[in-house]
């Protein structure tokens, strides 16, 4: 069943309790030796037991067709991940079982205002609810949100390339750089021109899966993040968790430098980087959830900032002044930090109208964050405006959604006034071993669109008055709960 997948997938996932709540350095885990007596309470404990927990509380409860029990769990689930749209999902079909329409209604209004799509129509679970108005206007609207959304042009498309998944651009001489996870290349393509091979493992040995790619344009300098994922094509078992990071001569693909991480008996992968004006660079570890920093003439990245409530680390982004550094958690949103003193940490506080979950790609634009969401309905770009202090969104705007070329977009970057990105990335078309699951693999394209458009809207526009009142103009009562 549904709900059984979305449980074995989240089941060690971890979230922050508060929004807006400054984030303290990793604990440790309560020991799993101690007795019953000696551990404290559930709520007490880290959220990913929490989060085992409860997913398996509402698996039993909806296998036992308990709708009272299953709401309850699920409320827990939702509480440790508000942006889970499946959990929403599942929290309506319980409320509208229970006849509780009020608080199915407020939970769908939210996610209406958040520009996420549903079909409801698929769920038995809210046929009590079909006979109200409102719902034919909910569900309208969140149908009409799965619609493509906004523009974006082609700069061509990645033939033959397997597994795109990094990208990056040298503002002088115009070109693009491509990473691959299949086949662990570094790609380059000049203005108009095809993508050939720039580096791989014939060239550069220590190139792996490629995850991520950063220009240091002063020092002329390319940045790798590599790893060995079972996705890469010379993937062996005595490989798994090993990560790098590669510093590359911008113009001759010459390797300067490889940069390990000290052995600690745990699964690394770098997936994200960024590169400050002294040549700092921040690594996001997407196995075992963390932020590496190798300082200038260091030889070995050093943890920076973690959590033990962090799920995966996707995209990491540097404030135009390098003084504080984003970081999107894939489960549990975007988080701040400052960069001069890593104890000093922050969830950064949003509106409610914002969905902050299924972040990959994260950059900085002129006092704004874009992301890139694949892990959402509809798939989207949206952009944020930043308060003054850095530390909150007070604008949020979608860029382009649901369009026809979208396939689980992941990066991207920043060229200009444009954010230049991926269309797709092969996830959906591989196994776990990376071997393609159909009869071939779609081509990805490379889509820009302007980040400053002035056709943009606000998401979750006031509809309210629609959604509430009839078009006579008179109120419509909200249907009264079982």
């Amino acid at each position: 069943m549904m709900l059984k997948k979305n449980c074995a997938i989240l089941a060690l996932s971890l979230i922050f309790a508060w929004a807006g709540a400054p984030v303290q350095a990793q604990e440790a885990p309560p020991s799993s030796e101690a007795t019953p007596a000696e551990r404290p309470p559930l709520e007490e404990m880290p959220q990913s037991f929490q989060l085992a927990y409860w997913l398996n509380q509402a698996a039993l409860a909806f296998d036992d067709g308990d709708y009272q029990d299953w709401g309850a769990a699920t409320e827990r689930l939702h509480a440790l991940r508000p942006y889970n749209q499946d959990f929403m999902t599942h929290l309506v079909r319980a409320y509208a079982q229970q006849e509780r329409f009020t608080d199915a209604y407020n939970l769908m209004v939210l996610m209406q205002q958040q520009g996420l799509a549903a079909d409801w129509s698929e769920f038995e679970e809210l046929a009590p609810m079909r006979q109200h108005e409102i719902y034919n206007h909910l569900t309208d609207m969140m149908s009409r949100a799965g619609e493509s959304f906004g523009e974006a042009r082609s700069l061509g498309v990645l033939e033959g390339i397997q597994m795109p998944e990094a990208l990056a651009h040298d503002p002088e001489t115009g070109r693009y750089f491509l990473g691959t996870v299949r086949k662990g290349e570094i790609h380059v393509s000049g203005d108009g021109e095809a993508f050939s091979v720039f580096a791989d493992r014939g060239q550069i040995n220590e190139l792996m899966a490629v995850l991520d790619l950063e220009v240091d344009e002063d020092r002329r300098h390319l940045w790798v993040a590599t790893a060995a994922l079972p996705q890469w094509e010379r993937y062996r078992d005595v490989d798994r968790g090993r990560t790098l990071l590669l510093k590359i001569d911008l113009d001759s693909a010459e390797l300067l430098a490889t940069h390990r991480l000290i052995p600690d008996r745990r699964q690394h992968a770098f997936g994200s980087l960024a590169i400050a004006d002294d040549g700092t660079v921040y690594a996001a570890d997407t196995a075992t959830p963390g932020i590496y920093r190798l300082a200038p003439g260091e030889q070995f990245p050093e943890l920076y900032f973690s959590h033990q409530n962090f799920s995966s680390m996707r995209g990491i982004a540097l404030s135009d002044d390098g003084s504080k550094l984003y970081l999107s958690d894939y489960e549990i949103g975007i988080f701040v930090v400052d960069t001069t003193d890593a104890s000093k940490a922050w969830k950064l506080f949003t509106p409610e109208n914002l969905n902050e979950g299924g972040i990959d790609g994260l950059y900085f634009w002129n006092d704004h964050l874009v992301a890139i969401q694949n892990g959402i309905s509809p798939e989207r770009v949206v952009r944020m405006k930043l308060g003054a202090d850095g530390l909150g969104v007070i604008e949020v705007a979608p860029l382009v959604a649901a369009l026809p070329q979208f396939d689980t977009p992941t990066f991207g970057v920043i060229v200009e006034d444009e954010l230049v990105f991926l269309s797709g990335s092969h996830w959906r078309h591989v196994d776990r071993r990376g071997r393609r699951t159909g009869t071939g693999l779609p081509d990805v394209a490379l889509l820009a669109t302007e980040i400053d458009s002035a056709k943009v809207l606000g998401v979750g526009q006031p509809m309210l008055d629609e959604i509430f009142s009839r078009r006579n103009g008179e109120s419509e009562d909200m249907p009264e709960d079982g």
